[in-house]
């Protein structure tokens, strides 16, 4: 690995405030100061670091690429910090490690392969905690068409070079890749722009879903999401059964709990794929399962839920709660909703109505519940 010395400077009139990095006026009569930063020595990361397709980090420190990197990115160490500095990484990155810090990329995932097609393009495992997810870009190739599964084998160890080679096994369906997953413990992921991909169609069987911008699993705890932007994968298409439910922007399952959903934009959601005997769902804006506890939902703005497929499949909300339990409800307050595929745009603890409040568009004198969840039809 090279060393590299990053040297940031700079002249703001602002104070230093939470988050590293995060500049904030609070007007409070700053006085202008100069703000001068030295990182401690990276270890650049270039191809002569990829063994067998993946980058393992594993000791304490700063990495940074050098140049941009084709290879999957395992971060297992404690205390260790990826910044990419503006490049892209063309493959996954998973982290196991506690205390550790990926930002300011693209992240690039290839098209999924019979090795890795249900792993997001950043994956936080169980144990991991105290993870920070800021400012990445993520895109997923959309899942190849049905045929035959391959391998991506390294076939030039000089220039890392891959190809890929066919196992010799069929397949006729695959999920879309989705974008971020978290089931650890005390992460925040911040300042992320998230395209997953949509799901291959099929000929044979019921075709898979498409990719899901953020999925919270597991018993992931004390997870923020903040201020991200996303759309969702489309479901395929089935000839021969079910069409595949359209992505959700956040689908929260499993047993999460305390966590935080906040201030962040969902563009759209994907369509349910159509299908011979029933079609898929569209995407909802956010969906809570039943066996979550404690979620936070407020301050974001939810557009163009996904249409259902056909025939028969039921078009996106833009919050789906299905939280029943007295002591674990969700609290979802102060959202915003527009160009809603379904009826009901907030259906809270599943009551199957409508929870939120109608807007004029544009707005009138009409005075508003700051807490409540408003749409605009």
């Amino acid at each position: 690995m090279k060393i590299v010395v990053c040297v940031l400077a700079a002249l703001f009139s602002a104070t230093v405030i939470g988050m590293e990095d995060e500049l904030i006026d609070r007007g409070f009569g700053l006085v202008p100061q100069i703000i001068q930063r030295v990182d401690v020595l990276k270890k650049g990361l270039s191809s002569s670091d990829i063994v067998d397709g993946k980058i393992t980090l594993a000791s304490v420190g700063g990495y940074c690429p050098l140049s941009n990197l084709v290879a999957d990115i395992e971060i297992t160490g404690t205390n260790v910090t990826l910044d990419l500095a503006g490049r892209s990484v063309i493959g996954t990155i998973t982290i196991s490690g506690s205390a550790v810090a990926v930002k300011n990329g693209a992240v690039t995932p290839r098209a999924p392969l019979n090795s890795d097609k249900a792993g997001a393009a950043i994956t936080v495992h169980a144990n991991a905690g105290n993870v920070l997810v800021k400012r990445c870009h993520i895109v997923c190739a959309d899942s190849i068409l049905t045929g035959t599964l391959f391998d991506l084998v390294l076939s030039d160890t000089v220039t890392n070079t891959y190809e890929l080679v066919g196992t010799g096994t069929v397949f006729d369906s695959m999920p879309g890749r989705s974008g971020i997953e978290v089931s650890g413990q005390v992460v925040n992921v911040f300042d992320c722009s998230i395209i997953p991909g949509a799901s291959a169609s099929t000929t044979t069987t019921h075709a898979d879903d498409g990719g899901h911008a953020i999925i919270l699993s597991g018993s992931a705890n004390k997870v923020r999401v903040l201020d991200c932007i996303m759309i969702t994968g489309d479901g395929g298409d089935a000839a021969d059964g079910d069409g595949g439910n359209g992505g959700h922007g956040i689908y929260v399952k499993d047993t999460v709990n305390h966590s935080e959903i906040s201030h962040c934009t969902i563009f759209g959601t994907a369509a349910g794929g159509d299908g011979s005997s029933k079609g898929g769902n569209g995407g909802h804006g956010i969906c809570i399962e039943s066996t979550a506890i404690d979620i936070g939902v407020h301050d974001c703005r939810i557009r163009n839920t996904g249409v259902g497929g056909s025939p028969g499949g039921i078009e996106g909300k833009a919050v789906l709660d299905k939280v029943i339990t007295a002591g674990a409800y969700s609290m979802v307050f102060s959202n915003f909703a527009h160009n809603i595929a379904n009826t009901i745009n907030y259906d809270l603890r599943v009551t199957g109505t409508e929870e939120g409040i109608v807007s004029p568009n544009p707005p009138d004198g009409t005075v508003l519940n700051p807490f409540a969840n408003v749409y605009v039809s």
